[in-house]
């Protein structure tokens, strides 16, 4: 059973990922929030803008995460990561305390041609910055 998800992305990177420069979006953080043990390959993921409507849709290709992670760690996925994240050294300096992070690669991004078919359940107004549509209902996340 595949999963549906709600992506929140800075405005800056809709246009990198409707191009496919911005391969893979990094998810880093001091506990285990979604979409971290929530997103397989497979999934589908709806691409939203901060304060903008759903722009785009994606499936999840590949998905990498680790845990325990060290500042060194950090500078190691950055090195590792930024060419398809794009994310830049402030990024990677914001999230220098971050003890897990998922990093999902996305393929067959497309532009949203019918909002319709965006769960409402997603929509419904949030500070989570990933949400993840389980059996119909909203999980809290990120």
């Amino acid at each position: 059973m595949t999963g549906t998800h709600l992506m929140i992305v800075h405005p800056r990177y809709i246009g990198p990922i409707l191009t496919g420069h911005k391969l893979v979006e990094a998810r880093l953080g001091r506990d285990r929030r979604a979409p971290y043990n929530h997103v397989r390959p497979g999934d589908k993921v709806y691409i939203k803008p901060t304060s903008m409507a759903v722009t785009a849709h994606a499936i999840v290709e590949r998905v990498d995460q680790y845990e325990d992670l060290e500042p060194i760690d950090i500078e190691k996925l950055h090195e590792l990561y930024e060419d398809r994240v794009l994310g830049g050294d402030d990024f990677w300096l914001a999230k220098a305390d971050a003890k897990y992070a998922t990093l999902i690669t996305l393929s067959k991004v497309r532009p949203l041609t019918n909002p319709n078919q965006v769960p409402a359940e997603l929509l419904v107004p949030s500070r989570n910055a990933w949400r993840v549509l389980d059996r119909g209902s909203l999980r809290k996340a990120a």
